[in-house]
């Protein structure tokens, strides 16, 4: 991992961008208890920002703040030390804002485009001394330093497999579930070779389960940054919902309702949709020769709120020790056991396990 200096933090505004979302909601006060009266609750909706600042005894801020109007960038980044984007709405150039001025930028996304996009800043982040970190969350966040892990315990890792099970009952945010859904109607046929795009996995707490290649982006970015093959699948905590959902993928049915214009409806449709639990599972594998594999995995509840706990120790690291300049993924920041120590133990779970491995 890039060693460089470290970039200055100081004592300024700690912008959360959508920080009234089923994320920030959590977010805000942890941060504010860390950073009493530094925290800026920033959205379209003031009245919003204003509900929930109002709940919390830290100090918290409330501010609109519009990402399609450049004439609000002076106001909401005026001493800002770091902007936390828990929105995918202009991320590329809210964040060339950010590292223009020497701001730190975390993001949240899940897009492999919109990712793309903003490591593309790298060189404007590296002249301003400002460090954006990618990546952030649970999948891909946590799915990262997973891999990361497996990858350091097994060095000759030829492939690594990442599985994430949601709750269908989970406090799934607006945002993640309207990816989910244009996700969906992305038919996927085969995963990266050699990988097959679906698998059966033991999951601590589920057995094993069928899961299925899906397009999170840390299955691109870890390609690239461990140098093989990884692949991401999902499955849900129901195996039922999991059969259904997937064969009316394997029938074009999402990629239809996506031309004829009617995601919308199944946004609203799963929304409301409760049938499952609040649990989750990360879990990460390396495969290397002779069938050696080593794994590691993460169980929790209430995947935002576990978003937003793992976010908050990732600014917290970024403001109290400082990290290179430059524009990276979080599993290229961090040293992986180490930061999986620091998560808190009644919010994650880890288990491991391996084969073949003396």
């Amino acid at each position: 991992m890039d060693q460089g200096e470290p970039a200055v933090t100081g004592d300024g505004r700690i912008v959360l961008v959508g920080g009234y979302g089923a994320v920030g909601q959590v977010l805000a006060p942890l941060l504010g208890q860390w950073f009493p009266g530094r925290v800026v609750v920033a959205g379209r909706s003031l009245q919003r920002a204003r509900e929930l600042t109002g709940r919390v005894p830290n100090g918290l801020t409330a501010q609109r703040f519009d990402v399609y109007r450049p004439d609000e960038f002076d106001s909401i980044l005026h001493n800002a030390d770091v902007v936390v984007m828990c929105v995918e709405r202009a991320n590329e150039a809210l964040a060339r804002e950010c590292l223009s001025r020497g701001i730190g930028y975390v993001d949240i996304c899940a897009t492999a485009a919109v990712l793309d996009s903003i490591h593309r800043l790298h060189e404007v982040a590296v002249s301003n001394a400002a460090t954006a970190i990618l990546s952030v969350g649970l999948a891909p966040g946590l799915t990262n330093v997973l891999a990361r892990l497996c990858v350091d315990r097994l060095p000759t890792a030829r492939s690594v497999d990442i599985t994430v099970l949601l709750g269908a009952g989970g406090d799934h945010g607006s945002d993640s579930l309207r990816w989910t859904v244009e996700q969906l109607g992305q038919r996927i046929d085969r995963a990266a070779p050699p990988s097959p795009a679906r698998v059966r996995t033991w999951l601590p707490g589920f057995g094993r389960r069928r899961t299925h290649a899906f397009a999170f982006s840390d299955q691109h970015t870890l390609t690239s940054t461990l140098g093989i093959p990884v692949t991401t699948r999902i499955c849900f905590d129901s195996a039922m919902l999991t059969r259904i959902l997937f064969s009316l993928r394997a029938a074009g049915f999402f990629a239809l309702v996506r031309r004829l214009g009617g995601n919308n409806i199944l946004h609203a449709a799963l929304t409301r949709w409760r049938a499952g639990t609040d649990r989750f599972v990360i879990h990460a594998a390396a495969n290397g020769a002779a069938e050696k594999r080593i794994w590691f995995a993460a169980a929790g509840r209430q995947e935002c709120r576990a978003t937003a706990i793992f976010t908050a120790q990732v600014v917290r690291r970024l403001l109290r020790a400082g990290m290179p300049p430059g524009v990276r993924h979080i599993d290229q920041l961090v040293e992986a056991e180490a930061f999986l120590a620091e998560l808190p133990a009644e919010s994650f779970t880890l288990h491991s396990g391996s084969a073949g491995i003396r």
